[in-house]
């Protein structure tokens, strides 16, 4: 499917707590990974990002601390590992190392059979069965929106969203998953309200969710969703 969104930003974001099967909301049956757009390492970098979020459950980025283990001379080292985590403070991503320009861990390129770890812009297209059906896309922002919609023949404003490819992963659900949603009622769009998974999709929410218009940014962590933040577009 093509997105382009041409206008002004406003942010917002969302996550919120899951149990049981690790599914919640309306079902749809999850479709299989296709290419992506841009590019991203195939591994998650091993130390927190310089643009990336805080570092408890409501901050960016947190790393746990390696292992070392001495026996009869050999050093074994374990490498530290990074969680992806929502920055309450500003909910929209910064741009990620090796993004290529977009928000967030930008997109993955063709020959990925699940969503690496990372915070990912794009579509929720379904939730049940314990998954998320996500279409990844890209979200760019400033000179990056502008090259971005120039390389495509379109016109961007505040930012400008890249969705060229029909790329969908069905990504479990974690059992521990948080959800942040944008409440129509609040007039802030920029301030989403965080809710219990299960009751997401919310019926009063901005968005449309599920649907091709659910835009969210989608927390992955040990090949989990473990948030969820809807993400407003004029």
């Amino acid at each position: 499917m093509r997105r382009f969104a041409l206008m002004s930003l406003v942010l917002a974001v969302l996550a919120a707590a899951c149990g049981g099967d690790g599914s919640f909301g309306s079902s749809t049956a999850p479709s299989t990974t296709q290419a992506g757009d841009s590019t991203v390492p195939t591994t998650v970098p091993p130390t927190t990002p310089t643009t990336g979020p805080p570092a408890t459950l409501e901050s960016t980025t947190t790393t746990t601390a390696g292992t070392t283990t001495t026996t009869a001379g050999t050093t074994t080292t374990t490498a530290a590992g990074t969680f992806y985590a929502v920055d309450t403070t500003d909910f929209f991503p910064d741009v990620f190392p090796g993004a290529n320009d977009a928000h967030g861990s930008g997109c993955v390129t063709p020959g990925f059979d699940a969503l690496p770890n990372g915070v990912w812009f794009g579509f929720v297209e379904g939730v049940g069965g314990g998954e998320i059906t996500f279409d990844l896309a890209c979200f760019f922002t400033g000179a990056a929106a502008e090259a971005a919609a120039e390389a495509d023949e379109m016109e961007a404003f505040d930012f400008y969203v890249r969705n060229q490819v029909a790329t969908t992963f069905a990504v479990p659900i974690s059992p521990g998953i948080r959800v942040w949603y944008i409440d129509v009622s609040s007039g802030d769009v920029a301030a989403p309200t965080e809710i219990p998974a299960v009751a997401w999709p919310h019926p009063d929410s901005f968005l449309e969710c599920p649907g091709d218009h659910c835009s969210v940014w989608l927390y992955v962590n040990g090949g989990q969703a473990t948030a969820v933040v809807e993400q407003y577009l004029p």
